[in-house]
Order: structure tokens, then sequence, then C-alpha cells
């Protein structure tokens, strides 16, 4: 009988971290493609650096070398 309810405990153990782990893997996925687009979201802009100061693009200023 103590075979029994420990074999029933451990498969409920078992399906929670499974679920646990495929919920923690799409999270993973979403935060990855939001990564993603945030990190590729960016203006190119031809200036010095005092220019730049005032101007505002976008997410990220990406200034031209000299």
């Amino acid at each position: 009988m103590e075979i029994t309810i420990n074999t029933v405990a451990g498969l409920c153990i078992g399906f929670l971290q499974a679920i646990i782990i495929f919920i923690l893997v799409g999270i993973k996925k979403d935060q990855a493609d939001i990564w993603k687009r945030t990190n590729s979201h960016y203006h190119e802009v031809a200036c010095g650096a005092a220019e730049c100061k005032g101007l505002k693009t976008g997410n990220v200023i990406i200034p031209h070398g000299d």
C-alpha cells in the first residue's frame, strides 16, 4: 500500500514539474522575442557627439565615426 501511495505521489509531482517546465520554456521564448524586437530597433544618425545630444530618433542613436 505504501509503495502505491509513493508511486502516485511521484507521478503527480513529475506531472506538475512537466507543466512548470512547459510554462517556463514558453516564457523564455516570449522574452527572447521581446529582446530581439527591442534590440533590432535603431536609427542611424550621421553627426558628431555634440550634435547628437539634441536628437531624439528612437531607442538607440548610432553616430557615424569620423
